[in-house]
């Protein structure tokens, strides 16, 4: 294979491993996103659940129904079954970026090396390219007569 072809074809897959990091950079700015989502969501929750606690507190020292508390203590436990699911949210998110993140380490690694690869094939090139200027201009340095004989 000519070595122009060569430099092509490497050019080619730089460009395809190009591409490759960066859909690899949206799908990690994307699960980012999810993680703070998650945890905004899960804070929320709590803060939530703070304030109801207070306010079911300030009014329970004016005295509460049964019913009251049991309306209370249903809803508290609501606040709890949907902050461990935000929490398994969470976890899953977090887990599912730290694969991302593998994933986009290894398409930059992949298209670093597509373009040293490229470089080196360039530079062989150019080597070759001035080794055969420099075979030239000896060949005609040899086959010219100096004009002062």
């Amino acid at each position: 294979m000519s070595a122009r072809k060569k430099i092509q074809r490497f050019e080619l897959l730089v460009k395809l491993a190009e591409r490759k990091r960066k859909e690899a950079e949206r799908l990690l700015a994307e699960t980012q996103q999810r993680v703070r989502q998650a945890e905004t969501g899960l804070q929320q929750l709590k803060t939530y659940q703070l304030e109801y606690q207070q306010q079911f507190t300030q009014a329970g020292q004016g005295g509460l129904s049964a019913g009251q508390v049991q309306t209370h203590q249903a809803f508290i436990g609501r606040l709890n079954g949907a902050q461990q699911q935000q929490q398994e949210a969470l976890v899953q998110s977090r887990a599912q970026l730290e694969q991302v993140e593998q994933y986009w380490r290894q398409a930059l690694a992949h298209q670093k090396a597509m373009q040293k690869l490229l470089d080196k094939a360039i530079e062989e090139l150019a080597r070759f390219e001035d080794k055969r200027d420099q075979q030239l201009l000896d060949e005609r340095a040899q086959h010219t007569r100096p004009t002062f004989i």
